[in-house]
């Protein structure tokens, strides 16, 4: 018999360090964050919440109920020695490694940091092992732009440049839903709402 889940995926709220490159940097929310939070989780129940453990995400998530789990896989991508720089301020110090980072992050991840396909794959491994655990389950997973992003090129087939076009503002929230069929193993995904900050 198949399972369906649904897991609802929430980028954390506004920082201090937003608009900037900010992966295992580990800024708190600002009061807009925390609000834009409240907004989008108000009036919502879930029966599972899963939290990346960097606290923009897990100190809102442990606002809620139930208690969150912290799973390591599901945070940012580590940007490496751009964390907390600009587009701008990357682009003026090294052009040619930007170019290159857009072009292709998995060959060329930021100068000390993470290649793409090392976070699709930790992203994918939990977010597959969450779908097939969650049955008839809804889930709440507090996380990061990148993770949303990769999970729109594991788990629908999305290119990394259409994924990348996205626009997934903070305290954006992606509602996924999974199928999964215990005779094959698989689990079917489908995008049943994208929705910005209220």
């Amino acid at each position: 018999m198949k399972n369906t889940c649904t897991i609802d995926v929430l980028r954390h709220g506004d920082t201090p360090l937003t608009g900037r490159f900010c992966g295992l940097s580990d800024p708190a929310l600002t009061e807009k964050g925390w609000a834009d939070l409240s907004r989008q989780t108000s009036g919502k129940q879930w029966d599972r919440i899963i939290s990346s453990p960097l606290q923009r995400c897990r100190k809102f998530a442990e606002t809620l109920s139930p208690p969150a789990q912290i799973d390591d896989r599901f945070q940012e991508l580590d940007f490496g020695v751009w964390e907390g720089m600009s587009t701008q301020e990357v682009w003026e110090q090294d052009q040619k490694a930007l170019t290159a980072f857009w072009e292709d992050p998995t060959a060329s991840p930021p100068p000390n940091g993470e290649p793409w396909a090392i976070l699709c794959s930790r992203t994918s491994e939990a977010f597959e092992a969450l779908a097939r655990a969650a049955k008839g389950e809804r889930v709440l997973l507090v996380t990061h732009a990148g993770v949303m992003r990769s999970l729109l090129v594991t788990q629908l087939g999305l290119s990394f440049s259409s994924a990348w076009k996205i626009s997934l503002p903070t305290a954006s929230m992606m509602q996924l839903v999974s199928t999964h069929d215990p005779e094959l193993d698989e689990c079917h995904i489908q995008l049943t709402k994208l929705r910005e900050a209220p």
